[in-house]
């Protein structure tokens, strides 16, 4: 029988072998790195030449495509990005032979909870694929109005809203976009000069992400919740033509928004039957560390139901288990993120969004570690 010091030695002795070889590895990067660095100084010298600018954000977009194509794992598409862009920062900067870089502009979410939030995974692989040299930061803060007085003194050029400040957080900005100001919510906001303009993208997002499963013009649509994210969707399905049903457990939220919108009114506690095509959470009941909750009794779904949650943090959350398993046509949270933060990075940077991009950070981001391998 095999002691357990045997067994020790024997773990430290393939610990120490495969620490060996990746040192080994280390070695090898190192060394190739800087051959591509060598390239590039070359490069540098015959831009200069020229008159070409150092960056070149198509080359960079198309060298990030290539190198999304041959991989095989278990590099994610975040990770990639990371690792690539920093390369491709360092390459800029012996192009341009500057030591020492201008500081990177800065975005962020702020929200709370927040450390659930794919942001920063969603953004920075989009700003990375695109050449863009930006930075995305999540905190989680409880007053709103200080964040924003923060966003000023830093100088923070953007920022995603999330929970539970999308409605809070209107008072404390410079400008409101219209169909921001008509919803009631902000989830984005532009930083001009100093001055704080806010929009809302999460309505787009619902949109959008409805429109690959059924359409929403002259459909029942049940929206569950009153919060922002709630104002946000239900503006939209009444945008698109869908007939209109609040339901929420704060039966004074619920009818406010419900007058707002022209819409009907239930409170959840009372639903027994819902006659309706279309259901959509847009509470965080369910949501991570929670996936256990669930907003409505799973009995009251039914087959020829399309429902929808916003939580996509797990990706498959309690109500669309319990929806699949009726057989209703499920649409998870993921559509909707990508979809709003694609409007988002479009906001900030007056550069197309690269959409499928954004979707494939995620989409590793949720996947479990076992089907990386």
């Amino acid at each position: 029988m095999t002691s357990d010091k045997t067994r020790k030695a024997s773990g430290d002795a393939n610990i120490n072998d495969l620490r060996g070889r990746i040192d080994a590895l280390d070695d090898q990067l190192l060394d190739l790195a800087n051959q591509r660095l060598v390239l590039a100084r070359r490069i540098g010298a015959l831009k200069r030449q020229t008159g070409a600018p150092v960056a070149d954000r198509h080359r960079e977009s198309n060298i990030m495509d290539r190198l999304l194509t041959g991989n095989s794992g278990p590099l994610g598409t975040y990770d990639l990005h990371r690792f690539f862009g920093d390369l491709m920062a360092a390459a800029r900067r012996v192009q341009s032979r500057d030591a020492v870089c201008a500081p990177a502009p800065v975005y962020a979410v702020f929200g709370d909870p927040v450390a659930h939030s794919l942001s920063p995974v969603m953004h920075t692989s989009a700003f990375l694929h695109a050449g863009l040299d930006n930075t995305y930061l999540a905190f989680r803060v409880s007053d709103i109005a200080e964040a924003m007085r923060g966003v000023r003194a830093f100088d923070i050029r953007g920022a995603s809203i999330t929970l539970p400040h999308k409605v809070s957080v209107m008072t404390h900005l410079d400008e409101l976009d219209d169909m921001a100001a008509r919803i009631g919510a902000v989830n984005t906001i532009v930083n001009r000069g100093g001055r704080l303009c806010g929009y809302n993208s999460d309505w787009q997002g619902a949109v959008a992400a409805l429109a690959e499963k059924t359409a929403v013009s002259d459909r029942q649509v049940a929206v569950i919740g009153a919060g922002g994210a709630a104002r946000a969707v239900a503006f939209g399905i009444k945008k698109k033509g869908g007939r209109l049903t609040i339901l929420n457990r704060s039966r004074k939220n619920g009818e406010i928004l419900a007058a707002e919108l022209d819409a009907n009114f239930i409170p959840l506690a009372e639903v027994k039957k819902l006659a309706c095509d279309i259901v959509i959470n847009t509470t965080p009941v369910g949501m991570t560390p929670h996936e256990d909750t669930i907003p409505l009794d799973s009995r009251i779904l039914q087959k020829e139901m399309v429902v929808m949650d916003v939580v996509y943090s797990p990706l498959k959350t309690r109500l669309l288990a319990a929806a699949e398993a009726v057989g209703c046509t499920i649409v998870d949270g993921l559509a909707m993120f990508v979809y709003q933060g694609a409007l988002q990075f479009e906001l900030w940077t007056q550069t197309d969004a690269p959409v499928n991009i954004m979707r494939r950070a995620v989409q590793d981001a949720l996947l479990p570690e076992t089907e990386l391998i």
